[in-house]
């Protein structure tokens, strides 16, 4: 993929931002779903294992996931296939 599709500017243009930002990446389904589908992001390269944290009950997500000014959240839904 290109940069352009993402709206990136070439490589030899892009600013360093002086404060780090981050990317949070939620997951919900049920356990055993959500284990498998951590695993094989493992075996991809895309993330380790032991950087998520620890299974949450639903009702700590909102918890887990305040909001700093200007987020936005996008939810990419996909079925399983097992």
């Amino acid at each position: 993929m290109s940069d352009k599709f993402f709206g990136q500017p070439p490589v030899g243009d892009r600013l360093i931002s002086p404060a780090r930002r981050s990317v949070k990446i939620l997951m919900i389904g049920q356990p055993e779903d959500v284990e498998l589908t951590i695993a094989r992001l493992h075996q991809c390269g895309f993330c380790r294992v032991e950087d998520w944290s620890k299974p949450l009950p639903f009702s700590q997500i909102q918890e887990a996931t305040t909001k700093e000014p200007g987020e936005v959240m996008r939810i990419y839904k996909r079925s399983m296939t097992l």
